[in-house]
């Protein structure tokens, strides 16, 4: 058997461990063991750090979820504290119209409780047989009872509409495109204090310094009382922040003569909330260049063709109380 002395011999053990070099130019060597362990550790570590990353991202999202649903609960608080203060100031209100009512009858009670006594003191006795009458019947109290409620009401309700306040903007007038109709928009504002609701109507007037009253042109077509709308009608608007409001009507010839439009708004009773003067100006109607035709009948003579009326068409409508009615029902919409 020959024995090679050149030849290495295998260790028992083989060593499975991964070793790194780094070969320079000039022949350096330098080497990095246990290169798995270091491989295996940096990704761990990138593992971790990608677990935190996503930890935090979660918690973001919900800390931003969280604070999105205080922030409905605020808004939802600051309505409801609003809708508490106008409710407080209705119900202080009614207790100030009560303690009227209330002294009033103290009053009238004293005065009908000295009058009595002034009155036994100085008339005789009645004889035996006769009996006293009542002062009222059943049928007259409960009259009276109603008359005081009804009485109490109207004064809640002008108490209500003395709190309620508007404001005009955007006040424009122009004709329509067939030159036949002018048209009337503007924006009307609920101002009131708290979370109140605005109801009543609205009517605008065309004047003209040259121009008298019966040619004034009203939208919508109402009376008036000393030169201004009665109050009684118009065109109806219930709003809690703000609405376009748009008027139409037919244009006179001498709508170019109009120089201020005003704007008179009442509350649902009529009394009236605000009136605002705005100037304005038309132009005038052009001038129409087309002649009738004619027509050849059968003798030869020329006669103008006939056409037939055209029907007047209003864009006025009279007021919807039923939508009104409906309107005041509804609750208030934030």
């Amino acid at each position: 058997m020959d024995f090679d002395p050149y030849k290495k011999t295998r260790p028992g053990g083989a060593d499975r461990r991964w070793t790194l070099l780094f070969i320079g130019d000039h022949g350096n060597v330098i080497t990095i063991k246990r290169f798995k362990a270091i491989i295996i550790a940096v990704g761990c570590l990138f593992l971790l750090v990608f677990a935190f990353l996503a930890f935090f991202f979660y918690s973001n999202q919900k800390a931003r979820h969280h604070n999105k649903d205080l922030q409905k609960r605020y808004q939802d608080s600051q309505q409801q504290i609003e809708t508490l203060r106008h409710e407080n100031e209705i119900l202080m209100a009614r207790l100030v119209v009560a303690e009227s009512k209330a002294k009033e009858k103290m009053t009238e009670s004293r005065s009908t409780k000295e009058s009595r006594s002034v009155a036994k003191a100085s008339d005789p006795e009645p004889p035996a047989g006769d009996q006293p009458k009542p002062l009222l019947k059943p049928q007259e109290k409960s009259a009276v009872l109603q008359a005081s409620r009804a009485e109490s009401a109207d004064n809640q309700a002008r108490a209500a509409e003395t709190v309620m306040q508007v404001a005009v903007e955007n006040f424009k007038v122009s004709r329509e495109a067939d030159n036949k109709s002018v048209s009337a928009q503007f924006k009307i504002k609920n101002t009131s204090r708290g979370s109140q609701r605005a109801v009543g109507k609205a009517v605008v007037i065309l004047k003209g310094a040259d121009l008298k009253k019966d040619q004034w042109l009203v939208m919508p077509s109402v009376t008036l009382a000393d030169n201004k709308p009665a109050g009684k009608r118009g065109k109806s608007f219930s709003i809690q922040r703000f609405r376009t409001m748009n008027f139409t009507s037919k244009a006179p010839d001498h709508a170019h003569q109009f120089q201020t439009a005003v704007v008179y708004v009442f509350s649902e009773r009529g009394q009236m909330l605000l009136e605002q003067d705005f100037a304005i100006s038309l132009p005038p109607l052009p001038v129409a260049s087309s002649q009738p035709q004619t027509e050849q009948t059968s003798s030869g003579q020329a006669q103008p063709s006939k056409t037939p009326p055209r029907r007047k068409t209003s864009s006025e409508t009279p007021p919807a109380e039923d939508v009104l009615e409906a309107l005041e029902k509804a609750p208030p919409v934030f």
